[in-house]
């Protein structure tokens, strides 16, 4: 017999193999949060609209979940999956462009004077970037932060833009998340080998460039910025 019950509990046993939250999945499929727990709670199947969103989020099938019966994989398109960093595995919507869910983590960066450095605690949420921003970086390796300041306003990073970084990734001259005298800060690096410096420039004519040794032990680079959520401030 089809139960209501039966839905949220196929739901809640998928939702474990994949490690995802019912709050993660409200998100995935664009319902609040409130409404999701309404419906779970209250043993409420949703609208037909929501329950294939739901179904598509979770790399199942509306039949499945109403039914517990297994949909044939022969005759369905593949699925195509996308792999967060932490593993999990997410379902995209049809005709968009493959994505990343990247953590964030709960420090802020500073384009200006500069903040702790990174904490070891738990990351305070995720964010969704085009897999394309990360071509030729490992997934696992990215993490986001939330940028303060105005030192990097030249190229359109701005206070309350989130910054993607590939930790520990350094390749040439380019925009890094580093650690200077224990700040962490958003900084566009050139690295001049001859010389054994690297000069770290704002992006702002009203901050000057450092300039300090390679082997200074009060420069820790944290890693490459490979884009950012850009929020305009105007």
């Amino acid at each position: 017999m089809i139960t209501m019950i039966g839905f949220w509990e196929r739901f809640e046993t998928q939702i474990k193999v994949l490690s995802l939250t019912k709050k993660e999945v409200a998100a995935l499929v664009g319902i609040s949060y409130g409404t999701f727990v309404n419906y779970s709670t209250n043993n409420r199947i949703p609208k037909t609209e929501e329950a294939v969103r739901i179904a598509k989020a979770i790399g199942t099938s509306v039949e499945y979940l109403v039914s517990g019966e297994e949909f044939d994989m022969e005759q369905e398109e593949p699925i195509t999956q996308i792999r967060a960093p932490n593993g999990r595995m997410f379902i995209p919507h049809d005709n968009e462009e493959p994505t990343l869910l990247v953590p964030i983590a709960p420090q802020r960066v500073s384009a200006g004077y500069g903040q702790e450095f990174l904490p070891t605690s738990e990351y305070v949420g995720y964010v969704r970037i085009l897999e394309r921003m990360a071509r030729g970086i490992n997934p696992a390796s990215l993490i986001a932060v939330s940028v303060k300041g105005d030192s990097m306003t030249g190229v359109q990073i701005f206070e309350g833009d989130m910054v993607i970084f590939a930790q520990n990734h350094i390749s040439e001259n380019g925009i890094y998340v580093i650690s200077l005298y224990g700040d962490l800060k958003v900084k566009r690096l050139e690295f001049r080998s001859g010389e054994q410096r690297i000069f770290i420039h704002s992006e702002n004519s009203r901050y000057s460039t450092e300039e300090i040794p390679m082997n200074n032990d009060n420069l820790v680079i944290m890693g490459k910025v490979v884009g950012w959520v850009h929020c305009h401030p105007y």
